[in-house]
């Protein structure tokens, strides 16, 4: 079964963002970006480490996704932890929703990293850090994120963007 990519939110232009697990590697990887496609995924970010790339088999996450026209970013960030600086990114995929892009963001298991990452999308959107981390446990069907370091940095970005 491919993993199960977790919507969050959709914006105009038919612009949708969401999160998921990281995609089953090695032999299914293939597969797995195929099936992104059919989604009409157009952008993957992964916030894997190096490390996590190599043990989960995803070294070859980006050739799969150019492969199926499917836009790829990397933001490493280590499990259980905040980015250092993500102005970068979401000002990234800020722009990409703008241009209509349907955005899916994966950690290793689509809790901790990647719900910051797309919460601080919403919360530079206007929506309140509170509301967004309800929806997005609600959505994925448990709470998150996985810390509390994670939930006061997405709070934080209401008063300091980025």
């Amino acid at each position: 079964m491919p993993t199960k990519i977790y919507w969050i939110q959709s914006f105009e232009k038919n612009a949708r963002i969401g999160i998921m697990p990281r995609p089953r590697g090695g032999d299914w990887l293939e597969d797995e970006i195929s099936h992104f496609k059919r989604q009409n995924v157009t952008l993957i970010v992964s916030l894997l480490e190096n490390d996590e790339v190599g043990e989960l088999d995803l070294r070859k996450e980006e050739v799969y996704c150019l492969q199926y026209g499917i836009g790829f970013l990397r933001f490493p960030i280590k499990d259980r932890d905040v980015p250092v600086n993500a102005r970068g990114l979401i000002q990234t995929l800020l722009k990409h929703l703008e241009e209509g892009a349907k955005i899916v963001i994966h950690c290793r298991m689509g809790i901790g990293r990647s719900a910051i990452i797309a919460g601080a999308v919403l919360v530079s959107k206007g929506y309140k850090a509170s509301a967004v981390l309800t929806q997005i446990s609600e959505v994925r069907g448990l709470k998150v994120p996985d810390t509390q370091e994670q939930v006061s940095w997405l709070i934080g970005m209401e008063t300091h963007p980025y």
